[in-house]
């Protein structure tokens, strides 16, 4: 009986699984995952803040000429920009979080490679061994 390695499947799941791997261990440290942020403005883009994870005002720029605006109008700007700023924020942190679980599916990536394997290997076994019977029939 001839034995076949599915070499094409089996170096594509390798392949990818090394590159979840490479994706998961970048995440880890987080040099090659931005961090989300949440920007808002108010007053025309006269007022601008941006916020980050886990929802602290990283910046926060007025325009020198807002100075003249009463404090109470100054401050509603201010708290427009950060309120938009950390929606923001919130938006870009539920869409990242509602990314695939890496570890989950370099998982079932490795069964169905495992797998997958298998039962190419059986099949073409018996492919194999059904050509070797016929071959001494007809011999």
């Amino acid at each position: 009986m001839t034995s076949t390695n599915p070499d094409g499947i089996d170096k594509v799941l390798t392949d990818t699984l090394r590159a979840l791997s490479a994706q998961q261990s970048g995440g880890a440290d987080g040099a090659d995952v931005p961090q989300p942020e949440g920007h808002g403005e108010a007053a025309d883009g006269m007022v601008r803040a941006t916020a980050a994870p886990p929802g602290r005002l990283t910046a926060l720029e007025v325009d020198p000429g807002l100075r003249r605006l009463d404090l109470t109008t100054l401050t509603e700007h201010i708290l427009t920009a950060v309120n938009d700023a950390m929606a923001d924020l919130q938006q870009a942190t539920t869409s990242t979080t509602e990314q695939v679980d890496l570890s989950d599916l370099g998982r079932q990536l490795t069964e169905i490679q495992r797998d997958a394997a298998r039962q190419f290997t059986t099949f073409l076994d018996g492919l194999a061994d059904a050509q070797d019977r016929l071959g001494r029939r007809g011999g």
